[in-house]
């Protein structure tokens, strides 16, 4: 036994001294220390079985016999030999549950957090409040969407025509009615940005002359997107501040420049289909169709041309007259 204690710390003290250089890890050191508590505990489990035989072995087995005949008298070396047996038996057990409680492995608690909700949300089957229509594109690629904002109550109506990197042209327009969700809207530059990020990385951006519209003037910005730049795009954006909406859109060729009097066309060909319970926005519209060119050209026959002061129409019908007896 004393052979083999001695083999034990001598492997111990070899083991601290490996746990002492710099290069180990601290995973070995952690099982080396692992190994040494089973190492030591072993050497504690046969140190006790060794001693609780030799108590055992010491006890003179007939005095114990001749002794037993009396009830309730057991001799003095039997009962000490009983009490180191379960000294011996106790440390072992509080050994045991000192190393499960050191060493157990930490318990994996699972945390699941749900999802963070998306600031918007599509609404599904939209019914369109606006309408546009583009020479050039069919039923199959116009697509309408709504969004809404789940907090601040804001909706994105959104206009689009083709599709990025599938159709050579791809127009979109969105009409922004502010909710809730922000105070006021930010730079011209960053809404283009912004909006153009949804679709594909930006490249620089640069500004470029204004378009009119029936809206007004409209900031554009002239910048590439796409993988390798394919394609070539005009983002314009204008801001009201009563009522608060902003309308803005991307105008893209693949390789070719972009058309703006197309763009200034189409922002005079948007109409309002239906208001809903927002009577703003129908005013808006209906101020900006007051102003409308009509892609320049305000061909009376294609459409109703507004009444005005000075108008070609009224004053040509003011100088007709009627020839004859009639006219007297």
């Amino acid at each position: 036994m004393r052979t083999g204690l001695h083999r034990f710390i001598s492997v111990l003290w070899l083991r601290i001294l490996l746990l002492c250089k710099r290069k180990l890890s601290a995973e070995r050191a952690g099982a080396a220390a692992i190994a040494s508590f089973d190492r030591v505990g072993r050497a504690i489990e046969g140190l006790s079985w060794h001693a609780a035989r030799a108590a055992i072995r010491a006890i003179e087995w007939r005095r114990v016999a001749l002794v037993a005949s009396a009830p309730f008298v057991l001799p003095a070396e039997f009962r000490a030999a009983i009490v180191r047996i379960l000294a011996y038996l106790g440390a072992i057990g509080t050994l045991s549950l000192i190393a499960a409680e050191v060493f157990k492995e930490p318990r994996a608690t699972a945390t699941f957090e749900p999802p963070a909700r998306p600031a918007w949300i599509d609404v599904e089957n939209p019914r369109p409040a606006f309408e546009l229509e583009i020479p050039g594109f069919g039923e199959n690629d116009t697509h309408y969407a709504i969004r809404r904002h789940v907090e601040g109550g804001g909706r994105k109506d959104t206009l689009s025509f083709g599709e990025l990197g599938r159709t050579e042209r791809f127009i979109s327009f969105d009409i922004y009615r502010a909710g809730r969700e922000i105070e006021s809207f930010g730079r011209p530059a960053d809404d283009v940005r912004a909006l153009a990020a949804e679709y594909g990385r930006v490249s620089v951006m640069h500004s470029a002359l204004p378009i009119p519209s029936k809206f007004g003037k409209f900031h554009t910005f002239e910048f590439a997107i796409g993988p390798f730049n394919g394609y070539n795009c005009v983002g314009f954006t204008r801001s009201f501040n009563a009522p608060r909406v902003q309308i803005s859109g991307l105008s893209c060729n693949m390789k070719l420049l972009v058309d703006r009097s197309v763009m200034s066309c189409a922002l005079d060909r948007l109409t309002l289909l239906s208001a809903g319970s927002d009577p703003d926005i129908a005013r808006l519209f209906a101020r900006a169709e007051l102003k409308r060119s009509f892609c320049g050209q305000r061909d009376h026959l294609l459409y109703a041309t507004p009444k005005r002061p000075g108008d070609v129409t009224h004053s040509a019908a003011r100088k007709l007259r009627l020839r004859g007896r009639i006219a007297r």
